[in-house]
């Protein structure tokens, strides 16, 4: 799609250039939080999966740069994302199950919150927002997480799940309403393994979540679906 009535494409390739990966990262965010029919002031998210020298190893080793609790997209800067070894984000997982008081608004997932400290990259010392798994769980390197107007019309709605569907078709998927934490991240990372073909999901009376492996691609797609 080349021309859009709803939103603005801002993506500048000079610009994007000029930058380090975690700098584009800032800059997707900043030019999608621009725009409040993307999503409102101090909503929604944005990651990067970077490939980065562990400080400790010497060895190249995956990082989820994601932004942190507190701060807007509009105005992020690097500052404002915290950064995470992806390896043992994932090894959480195994940690999590073995607990027998897990589940939605558990004690086992209220825990989960603070054991993002323990996996941080570089003594980063932004701290992690509750929507890291979410991030960390979709296996693709760069997700966009929103509250567009458009989209939370639906999202809202008594019809989300069938609306979704007509609008969508199976590009994207549908998860009730989940308190943002442990248990919607492994909810979505079900959804992606049963249907690898999804590419986004209606997180019902939330937003939406959407991702890609190419960094435009992703911008772009998080403007197709609000178009």
């Amino acid at each position: 799609m080349s021309n859009y009535q709803y939103v603005n494409f801002l993506w500048d390739d000079a610009k994007a250039a000029s930058l380090d990966p975690v700098g584009r990262l800032a800059y997707r965010s900043n030019i999608l939080g621009s725009d409040q029919r993307i999503t409102n002031t101090g909503g929604g998210n944005t990651s990067s999966k970077v490939i980065e020298k562990d400080p400790l190893t010497g060895e190249s080793t995956e990082v989820l740069w994601v932004k942190g609790s507190g701060g807007d997209l509009r105005t992020s800067t690097r500052e404002n994302f915290s950064s995470l070894y992806q390896e043992k984000l994932m090894n959480l997982q195994a940690l999590y199950a073995a607990r027998e008081d897990k589940g939605l608004k558990a004690p086992a997932e209220d825990d989960m919150v603070g054991m993002y400290t323990h996996a941080t990259f570089n003594l980063n010392p932004r701290a992690s927002s509750i929507d890291t798994p979410l991030h960390s769980f979709i296996p693709a390197k760069f997700v966009d997480h929103m509250h567009p107007n458009a989209i939370i019309s639906l999202a809202a709605s008594e019809n989300c799940e069938k609306l979704t569907q007509e609008i969508f078709g199976g590009e994207m998927a549908y998860v009730p309403w989940m308190r943002p934490g442990f248990e919607l991240g492994l909810a979505m990372q079900e959804i992606v393994r049963k249907n690898p073909k999804v590419k986004s999901i209606m997180m019902g009376q939330h937003g939406f979540i959407s991702w890609d492996d190419d960094e435009i691609s992703c911008y772009t797609y998080t403007l197709v679906c609000i178009e």
